[in-house]
């Protein structure tokens, strides 16, 4: 009896699949009452990433994408706020007490609210988003899905080049760019048969630094929101400014030592 083994295409659909199915679980989780809500929707904000970038592979980023994107939207309030808050800390700065006792006060505040569950019916219509992308997923021909998966990787990694090569143009918007692009990449291969796209460390560093960038460019513009502008702090921007600087230094420098290779 010859057993003829199981497409990789297949294999990353049945991946693709499951994480489906354990986003729902930890989905209906949430209403429980047990664990911690902070953590638990960052597992979920991660894992949906990692779908986007996987329902990617097989060119679904205007049906099945969305989808999921739409669930990390609805949970962003929550993670964000804790977000901010990490970011605060790791700025360090020390300077004039009565604005930062306002700051840490006001995060403080809204990391704390950020915890409640989201309601039943919230999370009723989350469940049906991940089932609405898993039907698409679904509907692709077995015969298609070889063809898909070839150029949806090919896709992710060209645009990932591409728009890392854009960064020293030290635009807001490209390393915002690029760090969608890389993301992308990292949560389709992870869905990947290990060993089939082996990327480079320094892919994986460069995908940190943006992260980072983009965690002080979020609490810059909260800072700016809630009033604590230069005008009033200016150290305190001139220490966000100095620190985004160096971030952007690094992440420059180690985009300029990708190739195609190292994107697998």
């Amino acid at each position: 009896m010859n057993i003829q083994p199981v497409p990789a295409s297949r294999l990353v659909c049945d991946r693709l699949a499951s994480g489906c199915d354990t986003m729902k679980e930890l989905l209906l989780h949430l209403l429980d009452g047990n664990g911690r809500v902070a953590e638990e929707v960052h597992g979920l904000r991660k894992l949906g990433k990692s779908l986007r970038g996987g329902f990617s592979l097989f060119r679904l980023e205007k049906t099945a994408v969305p989808e999921i994107q739409a669930v990390g939207r609805i949970l962003s309030g929550q993670r964000d706020a804790v977000s901010r808050l990490h970011t605060w800390a790791k700025l360090g700065w020390v300077g004039d007490a009565g604005t930062s006792a306002a700051i840490i006060g006001l995060l403080e505040k809204q990391t704390h609210s950020a915890a409640r569950r989201p309601p039943p019916d919230t999370i009723a219509w989350c469940v049906a988003r991940v089932d609405a992308a898993r039907n698409e997923l679904n509907k692709l021909p077995e015969e298609d899905l070889d063809k898909r998966m070839a150029q949806g990787l090919g896709k992710l990694q060209q645009k990932a080049l591409k728009r890392c090569g854009k960064l020293d143009h030290r635009a807001g918007e490209d390393f915002h760019e690029a760090r969608k692009a890389l993301k992308a990449l990292l949560g389709a291969v992870g869905f990947l048969p290990e060993g089939m796209v082996p990327l480079d460390q320094a892919l994986l560093d460069l995908a940190a630094l943006l992260g980072d960038e983009n965690d002080l460019t979020t609490l810059s513009d909260w800072l700016a929101k809630h009033g604590f502008t230069a005008r009033f702090a200016p150290d305190l921007w001139k220490t966000l400014a100095s620190a985004r600087r160096e971030i952007q230094r690094k992440a420059i420098k180690s985009a300029a030592r990708l190739s195609p290779a190292a994107l697998g």
